[in-house]
């Protein structure tokens, strides 16, 4: 709909509006395709179908998922503070050699 209004004479003054709305419409339409991906493939078939070992399972992944995430995080703010740290003794080593 949006392509055949952006060729209508009607429509040139809102050609940019247009075209941002085709880029948002785009977007959502790859987000909703993976999402009905998602919801194809899950990883439980339903809750009636886990065992309890199969549930345990499951939650435990999700922990471990979650752990990995708060490492990396912690990680990238470790490496972040180090840098900056050693950035800062550079600039006063730096300062005090220039006195």
């Amino acid at each position: 709909m949006l392509c055949l209004c952006e060729r209508l004479p009607r429509f040139n003054d809102f050609r940019a509006e247009i075209s941002n709305l085709k880029l948002c419409a785009e977007s959502v339409s790859k987000q909703l395709n993976g999402w009905i991906e998602s919801l194809k493939n899950p990883d439980i078939k339903g809750a009636k179908f886990l065992t309890e070992k199969e549930r345990v399972s499951y939650q435990r992944k999700k922990d471990l998922e979650e752990f990995d995430a708060e490492m990396k995080q912690f990680r990238q703010e470790l490496t972040e503070r180090l840098i900056r740290e050693e950035a800062e003794r550079t600039q006063a080593q730096n300062e005090n050699s220039a006195r």
